[in-house]
């Protein structure tokens, strides 16, 4: 049996920690955003669009993990502070709940290439 190297270790959990965050974002946005958009509703426009931002990260880290790492921790931490300053501080763990999922996916992401010349 082949042994695994950290690089494929490290990747296959990235990619299926980043799997659950995406999928269901990606469900909410043809589901429920762009029927609220269809209806006129220009609020959801901003967060569709980091939605749409982080989700796009983890299809490009499937090809190039660090960029795709880059604009995931960039959407999540964009969609967490935007979050917070429009509850007016008062739900941040709202905020935590919608970034945190695409931040340590992004991060992990990110440490591939210390673990690329071992492979």
């Amino acid at each position: 049996m082949a042994k695994l190297s950290s690089y494929t270790i490290i990747r296959f959990i990235a990619l299926a920690i980043g799997f659950l965050p995406s999928g269901f974002f990606l469900t909410f946005l043809i589901g429920e955003g762009f029927a609220e958009l269809g209806d006129g509703k220009l609020a959801v426009i901003p967060i569709l669009t980091m939605m749409l931002l982080t989700v796009s990260g983890y299809i490009l880290a499937w090809k190039r993990p660090r960029a795709g790492g880059i604009i995931m921790i960039s959407g999540g931490l964009i969609m967490g502070v935007y979050l917070l300053i429009s509850s007016g501080f008062t739900d941040s763990l709202f905020s935590v709940f919608y970034s945190i999922p695409f931040i340590i996916p992004g991060i992990l992401f990110m440490m591939l290439r210390r673990f690329q010349n071992n492979v």
